[in-house]
């Protein structure tokens, strides 16, 4: 299905610079948003399905059904490293 958005210039400039903060197009963005809140209303709902918290291998993991884009895990290492070499290293590095 394909849906049409008419959006005020002000949205549109903060949906696509979210978009670019993310490193996805704005069309996966706003597919990301929508999923992320029907996903919401489910948990809300009460009604799981193969979906939210499940305990696996000792950590609480939140399951959507859907994969993580490569470059979010990519970007997730990265920022951790970066915390973790910084708490190391102080602001030496």
């Amino acid at each position: 299905m394909m849906i049409t958005l008419n959006l005020k210039p002000e949205l549109e400039a903060g949906l696509l610079a979210q978009a670019r903060a993310t490193g996805t197009s704005p069309e996966d963005y706003v597919q990301h948003l929508v999923e992320r809140d029907l996903s919401a209303e489910v948990i809300d709902s009460g009604s799981s399905e193969g979906t939210g918290m499940v305990w696996e291998n000792g950590l609480f993991v939140y399951r959507t059904g859907r994969p993580l884009p490569a470059h979010i895990v990519d970007d997730a290492i990265r920022r951790s490293r970066e915390e973790r070499a910084q708490h190391l290293l102080g602001n030496n590095s």
